[in-house]
């Protein structure tokens, strides 16, 4: 019975796609997810205004799911661009049902891939903002014999702030690992993060292909095509049966290294077989453009 009166409000509820502040982004993906589902999903413009009860809003990064879970609605989010630890803790603080298409990648999954090429017995230092709620147990490598972690909380002060509180950890490190952290990483940090650890010639594990191509030593990650496409189908389950899907990354993920970088430390990788067959994950050619 419950179901059915949830597939009735459905029936005559919206689906939405939103990013706080980036209209032009929220009509990209508009298009992208209302070509790929059986439903329209026009953009957002007023959350407060435009949503119902029953509404299914997609919200891109972190201020637009703040935002919508602060209407007075009832409404329903799905998250994108988020990383799995600052959305864990955002949910605390949102009383609407939620799921997730996570950005990054699992720490365990990166450490495993790690060990397979990186021999350094200095500690890994994992760096994430202050305000972030993180704990080895959340990390999942309070377990982990390979490596020694030390953490790091940056605060969010101001740009000066950031480099020495990195600087701190490079005194330890000579391999940090960021988080797919929205609130340190914006493009002003990472930049400067870059430049800092190639000057005191350390390496940067990163959380996303574009780090990589500014001169992070590796990364797993997810295209956003691989995030669209999750969405899409989290979009048609809920339609089709009132059920959120569990929050998830986009499967397989992909892997990219710095050339330039794995051949001056004189790296030797793992095959993309082996990584394939191993880790699950790609490429970042993609799977099957490893083989041809």
């Amino acid at each position: 019975m419950l179901i059915g009166c949830m597939l009735q409000v459905l029936a005559h509820a919206s689906t939405y796609v939103y990013h706080d502040g980036r209209e032009t982004v929220s009509r990209v993906l508009s298009l992208s997810l209302s070509a790929s589902t059986d439903v329209d999903v026009p953009a957002l413009l007023s959350p407060d205004n435009q949503l119902v009860d029953g509404d299914l809003v997609i919200t891109v990064g972190r201020d637009s799911f703040r935002q919508v879970c602060d209407v007075n609605q009832s409404v329903v989010l799905i998250a994108l661009f988020l990383g799995e630890e600052e959305y864990n803790q955002l949910k605390q603080h949102c009383s609407k049902p939620s799921t997730a298409i996570f950005s990054g990648a699992p720490m365990s999954l990166r450490l495993d891939i790690l060990s397979t090429f990186w021999d350094d017995h200095a500690p890994l230092g994992i760096i994430y903002s202050e305000g972030l709620n993180v704990s080895n147990e959340t990390l999942g490598v309070a377990e982990d014999k390979r490596f020694e972690i030390i953490t790091s909380a940056i605060p969010l002060g101001s740009r000066e702030e950031k480099l020495k509180s990195l600087t701190n950890v490079l005194e330890r490190s000579n391999l940090v690992l960021s988080l797919y952290d929205s609130m340190l990483f914006d493009a002003q940090f990472s930049k400067d993060a870059i430049r800092l650890i190639f000057h005191k010639k350390k390496s940067l594990a990163a959380h996303s292909l574009q780090l990589v191509r500014a001169g992070a030593l590796f990364s797993v990650y997810s295209t956003s095509q691989d995030k669209l496409a999750l969405t899409s189908s989290y979009i048609d389950v809920f339609k089709a049966s009132a059920t959120l899907l569990p929050s998830s990354y986009p499967s397989p993920l992909r892997v990219a290294f710095n050339p330039y970088l794995i051949r001056m430390y004189g790296l030797v990788l793992p095959t993309d077989q082996f990584l394939i067959d191993t880790f699950g994950v790609c490429p970042e050619s993609g799977c099957q453009e490893a083989f041809y």
